[in-house]
Formats: structure tokens, C-alpha cells, sequence
């Protein structure tokens, strides 16, 4: 990877997924032109620890991670939620756990009416999402999958014992099997799909050719700098200044790109006042910010010697180790007339169906990432992972400090509207049928729950089941939002109201799209690299 000591035309801020994407098509279109990429942490891309399937889970709370932490939630008992974002080269793509998967198509048209541009539709989208991606079955729908990407997916492969118990239960609540929850619509029971590959991550820095880049790694931007209302170069907390003659392009991540943006002066004048940041654009930034909240549940396993979960003896076959532990999503929507009642009392519109509200995981171990140890790490249980997918509730970010290398205030307001508590509600209820089903009879003895709490059921009441969201849910890891298409930035991505300033990653999305977000930022990000790069 080149230095950067020529004069730049393009500045990249922030080398993680998004980024790297850019960066690196941005210079496969162009190379002439000179291309620096700027990364807050350092270049991990062969460490093991991020490499391995099994060893991600010990990078929370390393300076490989931002940790951030949400101001007291009162709605969650007072509860200050944490959040993680990667600090390194590739960014979240070299720190998250692997799942692959798209969301709804209808996400993202309703994305596209917001806007105004078919370019943000699932349509629009799906060239994209099939240039980022190398699908792992040959056979599969060429209308919807790459095959030539950089992103090696895979499924299957790993005989677990409770595989078709797990899928047994799951179809027993309802739900059909669907044989693709990457074609636009993952409602159903469907196989999960990942970014591991030949039992390694498959991270942005290393899929995407970054030589000819200028890549600066442990080099921490300040601020934008502009003259008049162009922007022309950034500073670094060092003092340091580079310039480009052309654009600079923010991707910082939904809890990075706004504090970024603040400091340079262009946000909520209110906000900026208060660290006697001059404005040089009023935006709404920092606001809207939207995250995917979840509630483990936790089940005690009968003869656990027999090897079903993560951390008994016997559960030791090699193919173990190539990705996660667990076989199945389940993904579907509640029924309208629950959430018309839910838009009432929030004095909101409900999203149109078809849609997607919530997502059912099970995982083969006790989740390694959970607010408190509701049991142990010993193969003695496994956990349902209940996701909000569709939330209304809104939160925002603000600047704690004018140091950059200070984390913002964050107040995500997690399950603050009866819409989310109520997706959340018909996800447990459907994840707790799943395993009283007669399919898990053989296999799980019942739930263990958080100390001091009672158990629940299907049968348990919202309000048994709020106290449970109350005292025990936290963050999926999925922000964004927070610098929104159609608010800040336009269909292109500029930054509103001045020059040579663009936005690529999660925070321009203008509503939750309900996916683990890589899949759909590979796509975003090509994407927005074919814009810059044809207006270069």
C-alpha cells in the first residue's frame, strides 16, 4: 500500500467497510488519481483474533473496538446500554460475527420513494449487491446472486446435533421454509448465511484491493476543513493538515461520521454553540438514529454430555470451528392489526406490508455478547436471539467534547415506542413456542433465567414480558441513521449546503433496514463508488 506524500485528489475518512469499498473501486476506475484512506486504528487484517470464526467474541471491550456506552435509558430501567464499532482497518466488517443477509426489498424501496431515486430501490440495489458478493451455492438464482464478487459467502456444513430439532420447532410456530433469505424477502425459516470463508473472515480490507491506495492507518481526523463552503482537506488531532482538490468522502460509521461532521461545523447550531464550534452548515445532524435492539433467552439443555452447544467436551468436531454456532433464521412480520394499535397509542403510520418486524436466532452457546451471564459458557445451554428488525423508536447523538478523540453522547432510546415493544414481544413469543415445541422436548429442559427474575412463556403477559425487555435487552450492534439521506445528505450523498463533501456508510440510511447491515453496506457502498466515481 502507497504512501501519501504526492498531492491528493480524494480523501477518504474512515477505512472500515465502507471506505475500504470506495477507496478501492474509486481507484480500480481512476488510477491515476491519487486516493488516501485514513483509518482511526491500526491494520489488524491478519490478526488472528480477527481472522477466526471463534475468536471474534474476545475483541469486545479491545482498543480494537470503540466502546461506547448510551446515556441512562428510562425506559430500560435507567440501563446504560453499550455499543461496540471497530477501530481498525475494515472497520465493523473486521469485528462483527459474520451474518449475511439483505433485509426486505421493501426497505429499500420505501427507501427509494423517501428519496426520490430508484438508484436506492431494491432494483436499483441489486447489480450492486451481486457485484459484492461471490455466492457459495453454484446453483444458485443468478437474477439474484454474484458469483464473481469479493465477498466469499457460505452456509451449511456443519452437521450440528440439534439442526433439525432447531428447524422442526421453528416451522412448528407458523412460519414456512423458505430456501433463500437473501432474495429480497427473508420472511421464513431459512439457513443462515455468512461471510466466513474456508473458516476465515472475509473483511473489506482484505476482499478489496487496496494497492495504489494511500492508506493511512492510527491517523485520526479532527475535523473538515473548509474555505468558505468547500471542502478542501481535513485536519488531524496532531495538527496536521491534508488537502484534496476533489472530494472527500465521510465514512466514519453511524456513531463516527456525525461527531465528525459536528466538529467541523456543520450540525444543529444549538449543539455546536455549546463547544464554540463556528456553523458552517445548519443540518440535522446526529439525529434520527435508529438501531436493531434485541432479548437473549437463555435454555438449559438435558444431557448436555451428548456435545449440542459450544463449551461441552464432546462439542469438538474440526468443522465447528469455520463460523458460527448456529443453523437458522427466523424472520417475519406481525400481524397489522397488532401494530395498528401500536401506531395509535405512538401516534404514527404503520410501515406497509409486506414488510419485516423481527428476527429468531438460535445459537448452539450462551451468547458470549449479553449485558449480564445469565448462565455459563460450559455446554450446558444454548440461547434464542430476539431482534427488533423494524424499529420507530429514535434516538440521537451529541458532542460530549470538541476533541474527536473523545466518544459523542449517545441516546439510541432503545424500545421507547409501543411499536418496537410490540415487535419484540411477538418475537419472544414466537422464539419461547419454538422451543416448548414438541420438537425441543427431547432436548431442552427450560428456561434459566436472568438472576432474580421469574421465568417466562408463550402464555406470559406483556407485561412480564416488558419487565423482561426492561431489565435484560441491549444492542444488536446496527446503528445508523444519523447523518440521513434526504436530511443531510442528497441521493448522491453530498453533504447539503456545501461543496466536495460526501457521506458513505450506514448513516445515511433513512430508516432501519432490516438486515445485519454488511450485506446491505457492500451494496450501498458500491453503489455510492460508482456515483463518485463517474462524477471524478
Amino acid at each position: 500500500m502507497a504512501s501519501s506524500a504526492e498531492a491528493l485528489d480524494y480523501i477518504v475518512v474512515g477505512g472500515g467497510l465502507s471506505g475500504c469499498v470506495v477507496a478501492a473501486r474509486l481507484h480500480e476506475a481512476h488510477p491515476s488519481l491519487s486516493i488516501a484512506l485514513l483509518e482511526a486504528g491500526p491494520d489488524e487484517s491478519h490478526n488472528p483474533a480477527v481472522l477466526s470464526p471463534v475468536l471474534y467474541p474476545t475483541l469486545h471491550g479491545t482498543p480494537l473496538q470503540y466502546s461506547y456506552e448510551s446515556i441512562p435509558q428510562p425506559q430500560l430501567g435507567g440501563r446504560k446500554i453499550p455499543n461496540w464499532g471497530g477501530r481498525l482497518l475494515s472497520g465493523g466488517s473486521a469485528v462483527n460475527y459474520g451474518a449475511w443477509t439483505r433485509g426486505h426489498y421493501a426497505d429499500f424501496d420505501l427507501w427509494s420513494k423517501e428519496v426520490g431515486d430508484p438508484r436506492w430501490s431494491y432494483k436499483g440495489l441489486l447489480p450492486y449487491f451481486k457485484k459484492s458478493e461471490h455466492w457459495h451455492d453454484d446453483n444458485g438464482d443468478a437474477s439474484q446472486h454474484g458469483f464473481s464478487g469479493p465477498i466469499h459467502t457460505s452456509s451449511g456444513g456443519r452437521d450440528y446435533a440439534l439442526r433439525e430439532p432447531v428447524k422442526q420447532a421453528l416451522l412448528s410456530t407458523g412460519l414456512e421454509y423458505n430456501p433463500d433469505l437473501n432474495s429480497g424477502d427473508p420472511n421464513g425459516v431459512a439457513r443462515l448465511v455468512e461471510n466466513w470463508h474456508n473458516a476465515s473472515r472475509q473483511h473489506a480490507a482484505i476482499c478489496y484491493d487496496l494497492h495504489g491506495v494511500h492508506v493511512k492507518t492510527d491517523t485520526v481526523v479532527q475535523r473538515i476543513v473548509f474555505e468558505g463552503k468547500k471542502a478542501i482537506g481535513v485536519e488531524l488531532v496532531d495538527g496536521q493538515r491534508l488537502t484534496a482538490s476533489k472530494e472527500i468522502i465521510l465514512s466514519c460509521g453511524a456513531l463516527r461520521t456525525p461527531q465528525v461532521l459536528m466538529l467541523s461545523g456543520i450540525g444543529i447550531k444549538s449543539g455546536l454553540d455549546k463547544h464554540n464550534i463556528k456553523q458552517v452548515a445548519e443540518l440535522p445532524v446526529g439525529q434520527n438514529l435508529h438501531d436493531h435492539g434485541s432479548v437473549n433467552i437463555v435454555w438449559k439443555l438435558k444431557n448436555p454430555d451428548k456435545g449440542y452447544a459450544f463449551g461441552s467436551p464432546a462439542f469438538n468436531k474440526p468443522e465447528y470451528a469455520n463460523g458460527n454456532p448456529m443453523d437458522w433464521m427466523a424472520t417475519a412480520a406481525v400481524p397489522d392489526k397488532d401494530l395498528h394499535k401500536a401506531a395509535t397509542a405512538d401516534g404514527t403510520e404503520l410501515k406497509p406490508s409486506p414488510r419485516t418486524d423481527f428476527e429468531v436466532t438460535v445459537m448452539y452457546a450462551v451468547t458470549a455478547a449479553a449485558p449480564i451471564e445469565m448462565a455459563p459458557m460450559d455446554g450446558t445451554h444454548i440461547t434464542t436471539g430476539v431482534l427488533c428488525m423494524s424499529p420507530t423508536s429514535r434516538g440521537t447523538l451529541k458532542l460530549a467534547s470538541d476533541k474527536a478523540t473523545d466518544n459523542a453522547i449517545v441516546d439510541p432510546r432503545y424500545f421507547a415506542s409501543e411499536h418496537d415493544r410490540s415487535v419484540i414481544r411477538a418475537g419472544m413469543r414466537l422464539a419461547l413456542k419454538a422451543m416448548e415445541s414438541t420438537a425441543m422436548q427431547e432436548y431442552v429442559d427450560g428456561e434459566t433465567p436472568p438472576p432474580g427474575m421469574p421465568r417466562i412463556s408463550s402464555a406470559s403477559s406483556d407485561k412480564e414480558l416488558d419487565a423482561r425487555v426492561e431489565s435484560t435487552s441491549w444492542s444488536w450492534f446496527h446503528p445508523a441513521g444519523t447523518a440521513s439521506m434526504g436530511k443531510v445528505v442528497d441521493s448522491k450523498c453530498r453533504v447539503y449546503n456545501v461543496d466536495g463533501l460526501r457521506i458513505v456508510d450506514a448513516s445515511i440510511m433513512p430508516l432501519s433496514i432490516t438486515a445485519h447491515l454488511q450485506a446491505p453496506m457492500y451494496a450501498i457502498a458500491e453503489s455510492a463508488a460508482d456515483l463518485i466515481a463517474q462524477a471524478a
